[in-house]
């Protein structure tokens, strides 16, 4: 196909948006449409190419192939290498698993699955991912690889006039299942191909089209703008992709369809700069602003707007030196199989190379056995979490019921429920029951899933309204046996993740407040009802901080926050539950003696272990400090 300025320019455009976004540049929140006006462009490229082949004769699916693993291949396995070989020497060792795994998914176009297959509770931030910007090359590829037979198949069998009416059906169908999948699956709506098709067959439609006549195209191509301009500005990530996804795909569209190849807004000399160098620019940005997170400066304006500038000089090094070096074997009418040979080759050795560093487990012989210790610790999921009798899940089917400890398991000592605090907590309180206890700790866990009466969560693959109808609602019903209840409030109230209306609305404080009083009291009628009061939040992920803390210093003193800001962090959770104590006789676990037992600080290390893994999550051996604050409930007398 002939160069086209315009479409160049869109390319500027989308890559533009997403960088903007990505580095947290004010007023364009929807900068990550641009990656759906890429889809579109592809379609309408990969048409004209396939299309243009088959009405010449000429055109043969493993040279298809191989002109675009010559585009792609060759800089993302630069990015790659650039990214694993250091990430070898200076990551721990479970974020150089993460990293050379999600490398060999990067480099053999299988990240979106990946990505998709980790999305839950407690997967790695996606904002420390190297790779997780590749997601859409591996759903293009998948596309590349699946669209040509289909083009090919429809021309066989003489349906070469009918392409148009039919790829309009694929594309209703895939925008159906995305709209489906928004609502009920949305992780897999944003990383499949299935439900990403749609957009890259508006691009086959815009081809397939008849043109634009000369007179609509300015205003065809403002009006495609347009809708990109206002997707970029006001889209929300939380709905996406979604019928809102329509606004930047048919903007794009209609660009393209448009056919103004001079225009000042695409075809200017910086938009035709940026539009060449995008692809590069693409690929390079991403470990930027994940290196940017992990620095802490993804906020600071002066070090996103270095990362931005270092982007673009980037981009344009591997343009210069690394694509244009692949295309000057463009045109050739067929390649041998040997060159088919050499990029198989490749992507198979530096994938081996990202498989080994998962396989190795990090390469933990890195460090000192003390930082080594330390990564069991990092790790999520308790004893009860494991294996096909999970108790504590992190999402889908709400877990089967629990019976746990040494006590007869045809009777229930304790109900014990919560959110994922309590996957490791249950343990201290299996270890808090008394010797010789007639009956066991009745315990399940549904994570994001705070224990408040009514409360659904606002994740729509979450199951936690039927986990609260089916394990906390019970619980109102008379009953001598004692019920705990732990939540991660702090990241209740921050995130907005309960709701308590169906339209699934997140919400505020006044109202959290409210239901968590008056479900803790309608709890209280039922029988003995105990809140557990909020750990510390720390800053940071402690077994990483205390990690890269003994690395400097061996001798590093243990990880502390101030009392007076864990009492500022918690003070609205605590005046409301404080208020349920006084309104029914809720009764209140406080785990501040155990976990400040200095009354100046509270410790999130001791002796350089961990009590907490993450920022707020107790680890198993942590966890034993707070076994006789359970035991405090057994003292009462209450069951």
């Amino acid at each position: 196909m002939n160069f086209r300025g315009d479409i160049n320019g869109l390319r500027a455009i989308a890559v533009m948006a997403v960088l903007a976004f990505h580095f947290g540049f004010p007023g364009l929140g929807g900068g990550f449409a641009g990656v759906d006006v890429f889809f579109v462009i592809s379609g309408y490229l990969m048409t004209g190419i396939i299309v243009g082949r088959l009405d010449r004769g000429v055109f043969r699916t493993t040279d298809f192939y191989l002109d675009r693993a010559r585009r792609i291949f060759p800089p993302l396995a630069a990015m790659v290498i650039c990214v694993l070989v250091p990430a070898a020497f200076r990551l721990l060792p479970q974020d150089l698993l993460a990293t050379g795994k999600h490398g060999a998914s990067a480099i053999t176009f299988f990240s979106n699955m990946m990505f998709w297959s980790e999305t839950g509770y407690f997967d790695q931030d996606s904002t420390l991912k190297f790779f997780l910007h590749t997601w859409s090359l591996s759903v293009e590829w998948q596309f590349y690889l699946l669209y040509p037979l289909l083009l090919l198949g429809l021309c066989r069998v003489g349906l070469r006039r009918h392409l148009l009416p039919m790829l309009a059906v694929l594309a209703l169908a895939s925008f159906g299942l995305c709209f489906w999948l928004s609502i009920h699956k949305p992780s897999a709506a944003f990383f499949l191909l299935p439900p990403r098709a749609w957009e890259m067959l508006i691009g086959a439609l815009a081809y397939l089209a008849p043109a634009v006549p000369p007179r609509a195209q300015r205003p065809t191509q403002i009006a495609g703008l347009a809708l990109i301009a206002v997707s970029i500005a006001f889209a929300r990530a939380g709905n996406w992709p979604g019928p809102a996804t329509l606004l930047p795909t048919l903007g794009a569209g209609l660009v393209i369809a448009a056919g103004l190849d001079r225009s000042r807004i695409t075809g200017n000399a910086l938009a035709t700069w940026l539009g060449r160098n995008s692809y590069s620019i693409y690929l390079w940005h991403w470990p930027l602003a994940v290196l940017l997170t992990r620095y802490g400066k993804i906020g600071d304006h002066r070090w996103a707007a270095a990362a931005f500038a270092l982007s673009l000089l980037l981009g344009h090094a591997s343009w210069r030196w690394i694509e244009q070096a692949g295309a000057k074997t463009k045109g050739a009418k067929s390649y041998p199989w040997t060159a088919h040979l050499a990029y198989v080759g490749a992507m198979l050795v530096i994938a081996v190379g990202g498989a080994a560093l998962w396989k190795t487990r990090g390469l933990p012989q890195r460090f000192s056995p003390e930082v080594r210790a330390l990564e069991a610790e990092a790790l999520p999921g308790g004893p009860y979490s494991k294996g096909a009798n999970r108790c504590f899940v992190t999402g889908g089917p709400v877990p089967k019921p629990c019976l746990l400890g040494p006590g007869d398991h045809k009777k229930v000592a304790v109900t014990f429920l919560g959110d994922s605090m309590s996957e490791n907590e249950v343990s201290a309180l299996i270890a808090a029951l008394p010797p010789g206890t007639d009956g066991a700790v009745a315990y399940n866990g549904y994570a994001a899933c705070a224990p408040v009466l009514g409360g659904r969560s606002v994740n729509r693959e979450s199951q936690c309204q039927q986990f609260l109808e089916t394990y906390l609602a019970p619980q109102t019903k008379p009953r001598r046996t004692p019920l705990v209840l732990t939540g991660y409030w702090q990241g209740v109230i921050a995130g907005k993740t309960l709701s308590f209306d169906d339209a699934g609305k997140p919400a505020d404080w006044p109202e959290l407040r409210e239901r968590l009083i008056a479900s803790s009291c309608a709890l209280a009628k039922g029988g003995p009802t105990y809140l557990m009061l909020p750990n510390p939040e720390f800053p940071d992920p402690v077994v990483s901080s205390l990690q890269h803390a003994l690395i400097a210093d061996p001798k590093a003193p243990d990880i502390t926050m101030p009392l007076a800001t864990y009492k500022a962090q918690v003070a609205m959770i605590v005046e409301a539950m404080e208020q349920a104590h006084r309104q029914c006789g809720v009764q209140l676990l406080d785990p501040t003696p155990m976990l400040c037992p200095d009354g100046q600080n509270c410790t999130a290390t001791r002796g350089h272990r961990a009590l907490i893994r993450d920022t707020h999550h107790m680890t198993e051996w942590g966890n034993r400090v707070l076994i006789p604050l359970f035991a405090s409930i057994f003292r009462t007398g209450a069951n």
